[in-house]
């Protein structure tokens, strides 16, 4: 089979898997216009979803190549008045559609080793938030949250995720979302995201890793009452860091405390806390990215039993935690589906991360439709890439806006 060939024959699974979600979730309700259809107006944000573009900018270029398409404003005032919560379920059941797909099929084990972590998209617009007036209706300034500056944006909208870990050949796939509002009870959030996926998967979680934002007293409570096993990295704060230093001045390689107890007398935690030394480690032939020297602390409330040592024990731990690292990839990721803008529209900015989501989803699942295709080997060795994927989504959505060209004006 040739290359040509096998790119008619991912982009068949392509289509039917997009159309169908399109076609059974994505149904909101968008202001009438006797011109513009809701699927013409989805294909704009697809486009620019794809492209990793404003908009306002794709549409001028799909217009300068000759293709009738409703200018970036017009597309983004249709979707800005939307109301976000009803936004977010229909974009949440189009996900659980691409979840459910992947157990009919098999994909995901019935022990899950996830990760879990929020997400910053920075609120990039040249509208600040202030006390002046503005001539623009604001709707997402309530919100957004105050973070450290980054490329002239001090304030994000963040969604907090669950990811699946790729401890062997498991798909990466993002199991649940959900959005980290300000004042929020992130704990409350991170149990609904565990019930949430377990629901969905029929599976346990076998495993939650997150980073230092996670090793509060409410959320390790709330793991060890549930039932999950964690792995979280341990801020270092004054009494981690004194254990820290003592293991330093032995010179030790390692060290576990066992009934650590984190918080205070009225407020607290026991757990297991792990300090390992970074240049062991390396001698291991375990590496952290961007870590280089110094020691890692975890909080966990697993322990090693008489049948493993405790070396093995500390290095299945920093293993562990290495493995969430691709939650941070799988951001990446996610970000070169996301369409770029400076809408100050609530509604609009949900729905350009969620359809980021789905269509990171839809890749990660085309190719384990193909893993073992002799022709998908042959030509894409290492896996079929994004940009071969985001290639033929664009050919089908040029496509379709011609077909609706022809058929002439479409109503809501």
């Amino acid at each position: 089979m040739s290359l040509q060939e096998m790119g008619k024959k991912i982009r068949k699974s392509l289509k039917e898997r997009y159309c169908d979600i399109v076609s059974r979730f994505i149904n909101f309700q968008l202001p009438d216009d006797p011109i513009r259809s809701l699927k013409e107006t989805l294909q704009l944000f697809a486009m620019a979803g794809i492209r990793n573009s404003y908009v306002t900018t794709v549409s001028r270029d799909m217009k300068a190549a000759g293709h009738s398409c409703q200018t970036g404003e017009t597309a983004m005032d249709r979707v800005g008045p939307l109301l976000s919560s009803a936004l977010f379920k229909e974009g949440c059941k189009a996900n659980d559609h691409i979840i459910k797909n992947s157990v009919e099929r098999g994909e995901l084990e019935k022990k899950l080793f996830v990760a879990i972590d929020t997400h910053n998209v920075y609120r990039h617009t040249k509208i600040p938030i202030g006390r002046k007036l503005r001539k623009r209706s604001c709707s997402d300034i309530l919100t957004v949250i105050g973070r450290k500056p980054k490329n002239s944006a001090c304030y994000a909208h963040e969604y907090m995720t669950l990811q699946n870990i790729k401890m062997r050949d498991e798909p990466t796939y993002v199991l649940a979302f959900d959005r980290v509002l300000p004042l929020q009870n992130r704990t409350k959030t991170t149990e609904r995201l565990i019930e949430e996926t377990e629901s969905k998967t029929n599976a346990t979680i076998a495993l939650l890793v997150g980073d230092g934002g996670y090793d509060d007293v409410d959320t390790m409570k709330m793991c060890k009452k549930q039932g999950k096993h964690f792995v979280f990295r341990a801020d270092k704060d004054k009494k981690v860091k004194a254990i820290v230093d003592e293991t330093d001045k032995n010179d030790g390689n390692y060290h576990v405390e066992y009934n650590y107890v984190k918080g205070n007398k009225r407020h607290n935690v026991e757990v297991t806390l792990v300090v390992i030394k970074l240049d062991w480690l390396k001698k291991q032939g375990i590496k952290y990215p961007l870590v280089k020297k110094g020691y890692l602390t975890f909080f966990t409330d697993l322990s090693h039993n008489e049948n493993v040592s405790m070396v093995s024990f500390c290095l299945q731990i920093a293993l562990y935690y290495k493995k969430r690292w691709g939650i941070e990839t799988g951001y990446r990721d996610i970000g070169t589906f996301e369409a770029q803008t400076h809408s100050l529209h609530d509604a609009t900015r949900l729905f350009l991360y969620i359809q980021a989501i789905i269509l990171f989803n839809l890749w990660i699942q085309i190719n384990l439709e193909f893993k073992d295709d002799p022709d998908r080997i042959k030509h894409f060795r290492y896996g079929i890439p994004k940009s071969t994927i985001k290639f033929i989504m664009e050919q089908m959505t040029l496509e379709e806006n011609k077909e609706e060209m022809e058929q002439g004006p479409l109503k809501n």
